[in-house]
């Protein structure tokens, strides 16, 4: 992992170990699989399913470790989180890492309910454009002092990006503009659903 250009202490051990755990739960899925294949003379998948069946706490148990193991796979990418905040004007841009968010414009409008402060933006990575992103305020009738804040986002397997627009000045159409990247959120989500398959 050192190797590969990881160097926060916290996420290695937490990457390890990961790895320890993954690939030990692993071998016990394959060897088992093997043993039942050899007495069954079936292929891999049904020896599999047929393990799994006939043994239900024990490799439900070691799925709801698969999806521990997930989880701490998700909690361990916080270490490389990126944040910035900056005011920005249509036409400039902000990098973070790999990503170039670029201020397209500031627009009003209103449904009848609320008005909607809304930054349209245009996402780059690694030069090619990636998406538009629109972060906004909502006003609410009989509300206004207590403006809610629409978060645009952008969900990826490796990582999330996020657009939050804490403030906008209309008249000069500049947009305060806060920007996150958050590695390896979504294994969380997938470990949680792992965990609850494995329960079951």
């Amino acid at each position: 992992l050192a190797a590969f250009g990881l160097r926060e202490w916290a996420a290695l051990v937490c990457f390890g170990l990961c790895a320890f755990v993954f690939t030990t739960i692993a071998q016990e899925f394959w060897r088992g699989a093997n043993v039942r294949k050899k007495n069954t003379g079936s292929d891999v998948v049904t020896a599999l399913i047929g393990l799994v069946a006939r043994n239900k706490r024990r490799y439900g148990g070691y799925i709801v470790h698969a999806g521990i193991v997930l989880m701490c796979l998700g909690f361990a990418g916080a270490a490389y989180k990126q944040e910035k905040t900056l005011l920005l004007k249509p036409g400039e841009t902000a990098t973070i890492g790999d990503y170039t968010i670029r201020m397209d414009k500031v627009s009003v409008t209103d449904d009848g309910q609320k008005q909607m402060h809304t930054a349209s933006t245009t996402v780059f990575q690694d030069g090619k454009e990636l998406a538009k992103m629109y972060p906004a305020r909502w006003y609410f009738r009989k509300h206004e002092d207590q403006p809610t804040t629409e978060v645009a986002i952008r969900r990826g397997f490796a990582e999330d990006l996020y657009l939050v627009m804490p403030a906008v000045d209309l008249k000069d159409q500049t947009a305060s503009l806060g920007i996150i990247v958050n590695p390896l959120v979504n294994w969380i989500w997938t470990g949680f659903g792992l965990l609850a398959v494995g329960t079951g």
